[in-house]
């Protein structure tokens, strides 16, 4: 029992000194379980580790990508749909206001134009 506590805890520190064998294990390509029996029968030395190495220097700029989407993602998780109806309610509410308030002042303004023109024309007349 002792020697599988003293494995795990390489394994720990292989871990910690490889951090980015975790970004493996976060997009799902594998589990802490297989990475801990790959070092148990390799250890952490074989060639195995290869694999992981290059990959992560082939999917650096894939993994900000992916991880700015995941972002996205769990805040589109953590919106509430209710909430968002609510104030896109409210919204069209306000808009609706400004539109009649517009339009009742576009009206105002038309009339004293054409009240302005009416008073242009008669005092050509009166001339």
């Amino acid at each position: 029992m002792g020697e599988v506590m003293n494995k795990k805890e390489e394994f720990k520190e292989f871990l910690k000194r490889n951090s980015y064998l975790s970004r493996f294990v976060n997009d799902g390509s594998t589990t802490y379980q297989k990475l801990f029996e790959t070092y148990d029968i390799y250890g952490e030395n074989s060639e195995v580790w290869n694999e992981f190495r290059n990959a992560k220097h082939s999917n650096i700029g894939d993994t900000k990508v992916t991880d700015s989407v995941k972002s996205v993602l769990n805040n589109l998780k953590n919106i509430d749909l209710d909430k968002l109806e609510e104030n896109i309610s409210s919204l069209e509410k306000a808009l609706g206001l400004e539109e009649i308030v517009l339009s009742r002042s576009e009206k105002k303004t038309e009339k004293k134009t054409s009240k302005k023109k009416n008073a242009d024309i008669e005092r050509f007349f009166e001339d």
